[in-house]
C-alpha cells in the first residue's frame, strides 16, 4: 500500500478549492478553505466580478471564516451567511478568493468560478386589452441601494411586482437590479439615468432627458405610451428646514444648513426655503421635463411620470396642514411638482384623495422592521413624513384613472419610533419582504385606444317655439358618428331618450312649458355608443313670448 507524505511546510500553506467551477444561477457551490498558519478571527472569502482585484472595486459578496480550516456553501439564490454588496447575481464570470485580517492580503485564489443562465424566463406577454380598453398599472418604487439592503433582493422586488399586478415600474436607486427583475418576470426593461424602468408592455424606444430622467416609449395593446422615470436631487433638502434640521443646503447659507444636523430653531421662511430649494435642480429639471412632454403629447403619444422627487408636493404644504407634521405653520408651493401640474400633468395620488390632512399618502420614510429606526430616518427629533414619491400623468380623452394607493408597510417613523399610520391611506402591504426605506406608490389607469374613445359629438338644435300660446322648448339632436347611439334630450321642463338612433339620423322632443313664456335656458344631450364613454353637448336658446 503506498503512503503519501506532505510536508509539515506544504500543509501550512492556505488553500483555497471550489467542487465545481461552473454552476447555475439556482445552483450552489462548496467553498472549502484552509488557513494554514494565518489564521484569524476576520479572516473572510470573497466573491469578485471576474478580473476585479481586492481593494478596488467591493466584492458582492463576504464573509467571515475565522476557523484553521471548513466549508461553505455560495450560490446566487443561497447567500445565508453572508453579507452582500450586490441585490442579485446573475450569470457570469466571478472569482473567488480567501483574505486575512478583514484586509485586502490574498491568502489563496483567485479560484474561477462561472455562473450559467437557467433555463430563461419566457417573455410575458401583455395583458390583453378589453373593448379597446387596457390596464396601466404604474409603481413608483424606491429600491433603497437597488434592493441590496436585504438578501435576495431582486427576487422580492419582483415578488412585489406581482402582488401589486405593475404593469410599468419607476425604480430609483437601481443599480443594476431593474435587470434582474426583468429576467425573472420576463418583462422589458431599461437602464438609463439613476431611475430604471421595468415594463410589461414592450419598449419601443428609450432615451433620456437631461440626467434624471430615463424615458421608455411602450407599446400598450397598440397605443403608445412614453414612460418618465426620474431620481432627483436628494441634497438641499429643504423640506427638513422648517422641521428644525439642515438638509445638506449647500452654499451660502446660515451655519448648520449644509449639514444634517438638528438646527437652533426651525426655519419659517418661504421664501428663503424656496430659493434654497431652486439651487437643488429639481425645479430646472421639473421644467426640462415638461419641454419634452409637451413634444411628446404634440406628437399624439400619452405619457405617465413617475419617480422619487426628494421633495414635497405644492398641494400638500396647503393651509390647511400647516400646523400638522412639524411643518410650524408654513404654507410652501414647492416648485419642482408645481411645474409639473402648471405644465398640465396631474398628480395621480392628489386627484383621487385630494384632502391632504386626511390621506397625506406619506412614502417617506417608512418603517422597516428588519432594520434599526436609526438606519431609516434622516431627523430623528422631528415628524419628518412626507409625500415624495410620485405618478402623474397627461390628461387625456384616451386615458383615465381609475384609483391611487400607498404601498409598502403599514407603519411608519415618527420621532425616531414606529407608528402605525393613522389617517384614511388604505396602504396595500405585500407578502414579499419590503426591502425599501420608502413606501411606494401605485397608480391604476385605464388606457383606450381608438375604437372605445367617443364617437362624433351630435349636432344640437335648442329653440323655444309657440303652440296654441304655449312656448315650448325644441331639441333636435343629429347622429354625427358612425355607430347607431343612445340619446337622452334633457332641459328643465323634462326628459327623453331614444334607444337607437342610426348614423345621420336625429332625436327629436318638444319640451312644454305649460306657460306663455319660456326664458333663456340650457338643453343638454347626451350620447353612447355602447363600448365608447358618452359625449354631451350643451346647447343654449333664447327667451321667447308667446302672448
Amino acid at each position: 500500500m503506498a503512503l503519501t507524505v506532505t510536508p509539515a511546510a506544504a500543509a501550512a500553506e492556505p488553500s483555497l478549492r471550489l467542487d465545481t467551477p461552473r454552476i447555475t444561477a439556482d445552483g450552489s457551490v462548496t467553498i472549502t478553505y484552509a488557513a494554514g498558519t494565518a489564521v484569524h478571527a476576520k479572516n473572510w472569502l470573497g466573491v469578485y466580478r471576474d478580473g476585479v482585484r481586492p481593494g478596488g472595486p467591493p466584492s458582492l459578496d463576504w464573509r467571515y471564516v475565522p476557523e484553521a480550516s471548513g466549508s461553505v456553501t455560495w450560490g446566487p439564490e443561497r447567500r445565508v451567511g453572508w453579507t452582500r454588496g450586490a441585490a442579485s447575481i446573475g450569470p457570469g464570470d466571478y472569482d473567488v478568493y480567501l483574505l486575512a485580517d478583514d484586509g485586502y492580503d490574498v491568502l489563496a485564489g483567485p479560484v474561477d468560478l462561472t455562473v450559467e443562465a437557467v433555463r430563461p424566463v419566457e417573455p410575458a406577454e401583455p395583458k390583453p386589452e378589453v373593448d379597446g380598453v387596457s390596464e396601466l398599472n404604474v409603481l413608483t418604487f424606491n429600491l433603497w441601494h437597488g434592493g441590496s439592503q436585504i438578501p435576495d433582493g431582486a427576487r422580492e422586488i419582483a415578488d412585489v411586482l406581482r402582488e401589486t399586478d405593475a404593469d410599468v415600474t419607476f425604480m430609483p436607486e437601481r443599480n443594476d437590479t431593474p435587470a434582474d427583475v426583468a429576467a425573472l418576470l420576463g418583462y422589458d426593461h431599461l437602464l438609463a439615468t439613476g431611475t430604471g424602468i421595468v415594463s410589461r408592455y414592450p419598449i419601443l424606444e428609450t432615451g433620456t432627458v437631461g440626467d434624471r430622467w430615463s424615458k421608455a416609449v411602450l407599446d400598450v395593446n397598440g397605443t403608445e405610451v412614453v414612460a418618465y422615470g426620474g431620481h432627483l436631487e436628494y441634497r438641499w433638502y429643504t423640506t427638513y428646514l422648517p422641521r428644525g434640521y439642515g438638509g445638506a443646503v449647500l452654499g451660502d447659507w446660515p451655519a448648520g444648513w449644509g449639514t444634517w444636523d438638528r438646527l437652533d430653531a426651525p426655519v419659517t421662511d418661504v421664501g428663503a426655503i424656496l430659493a434654497a430649494n431652486l439651487q437643488s435642480g429639481r425645479p430646472a429639471s421639473a421644467a426640462a421635463l415638461v419641454e419634452d412632454v409637451r413634444a411628446e403629447r404634440a406628437a399624439g403619444r400619452l405619457v405617465v411620470v413617475g419617480g422619487d422627487f426628494n421633495e414635497p408636493s405644492a398641494q400638500d404644504w396647503t393651509e390647511a396642514t400647516a400646523d400638522l407634521f412639524d411643518h410650524h405653520g408654513v404654507v410652501v408651493p414647492w416648485q419642482t411638482t408645481q411645474t409639473l401640474l402648471d405644465g398640465g400633468l396631474v398628480d395621480v395620488f392628489r386627484e383621487v384623495h385630494p384632502d391632504p390632512v386626511s390621506n397625506p399618502g406619506f412614502t417617506w420614510p417608512a418603517d422597516n422592521a428588519l432594520f434599526p429606526t436609526s438606519e431609516l430616518t434622516w431627523a430623528p427629533e422631528a415628524d419628518e413624513r412626507d409625500r415624495i414619491d410620485y405618478v402623474f400623468v397627461a390628461p387625456d380623452d384616451r386615458v383615465a384613472v381609475h384609483g391611487a394607493q400607498v404601498v409598502g408597510p403599514q407603519s411608519t417613523i415618527v420621532r425616531d419610533e414606529r407608528v402605525d399610520d393613522d389617517s384614511a391611506d388604505v396602504i396595500l402591504t405585500p407578502d414579499a419582504v419590503w426591502p425599501s426605506d420608502h413606501k411606494a406608490v401605485l397608480a391604476s389607469l385605464r388606457v383606450c385606444d381608438e375604437a372605445c374613445l367617443p364617437s362624433g359629438a351630435p349636432e344640437v338644435e335648442a329653440v323655444v317655439r309657440c303652440m296654441a300660446g304655449t312656448a315650448h322648448v325644441a331639441v333636435r339632436a343629429t347622429n354625427t358618428g358612425d355607430a347607431a347611439a343612445a340619446v337622452v334630450l334633457s332641459t328643465v321642463f323634462g326628459e327623453r331618450t331614444s334607444a337607437d338612433v342610426a348614423p345621420g339620423r336625429h332625436a327629436y322632443q318638444s319640451f312644454s312649458t305649460r306657460a306663455a313664456r319660456a326664458d333663456a335656458g340650457t338643453a343638454t344631450v347626451t350620447a353612447t355608443v355602447a363600448g365608447r364613454a358618452p359625449v354631451t353637448v350643451q346647447e343654449e336658446y333664447a327667451a321667447k313670448s308667446c302672448g
